[in-house]
């Protein structure tokens, strides 16, 4: 998303109405994400002693190729440090092996080791009955379409805020 491509919107003189935010597109989505993530996480630590983050991470190197700390916190979209700290936990288990770049010294590469594997396979069912569930009554190709969508926005937003400068959106 290029930048010059965003009209950033200045702030109001009057206050939304709080109800509108409620309403709000993100607050929503964060509403329902926190559901979800509650309903999961249970059965999950109980299960295979992983919290969701984990399994995220298991989840971005289940692809198949080696990962940098940097590439799997663009992934996952969140920040390099607590990548770090929940990769170093994650080898600790044996459920990810580190490596360094055989291009690059100075990188260390991330990838899935086989117990990891196992447990991503496990939870696999698992995943699928919850969104059986959550989907009932509703057109799951439109859904997954539209978070596709969401995505592809999402990535082209936190690039723009990442190369403006801080006083982006404010007087």
């Amino acid at each position: 998303m290029r930048r010059d491509s965003v009209n950033m919107p200045q702030a109001q003189s009057s206050p939304l109405p709080s109800r509108q935010l409620h309403d709000h597109i993100v607050a929503r989505t964060c509403r329902l994400a926190d559901a979800m993530l509650r309903m999961s996480s249970r059965q999950i630590k109980e299960l295979w002693q992983l919290r969701n983050t984990d399994l995220r991470l298991l989840n971005i190197l289940d692809q198949g190729e080696s990962l940098t700390v940097t590439q799997i916190s663009r992934l996952a979209l969140v920040d390099q440090a607590w990548v770090s700290r929940s990769l170093r936990a994650l080898k600790a288990r044996a459920l990810v092996d580190k490596r360094a770049d055989p291009n690059d010294s100075r990188r260390t590469l991330f990838s899935l080791t086989e117990r990891g594997r196992k447990i991503l396979d496990e939870s696999r069912p698992y995943a699928a009955w919850t969104e059986d569930v959550l989907l009932r009554d509703i057109d799951a190709r439109q859904l997954k379409s539209l978070l596709d969508k969401l995505e592809a926005n999402t990535q082209g937003l936190v690039e723009f805020v990442a190369a403006a400068p801080d006083s982006v959106g404010q007087k």
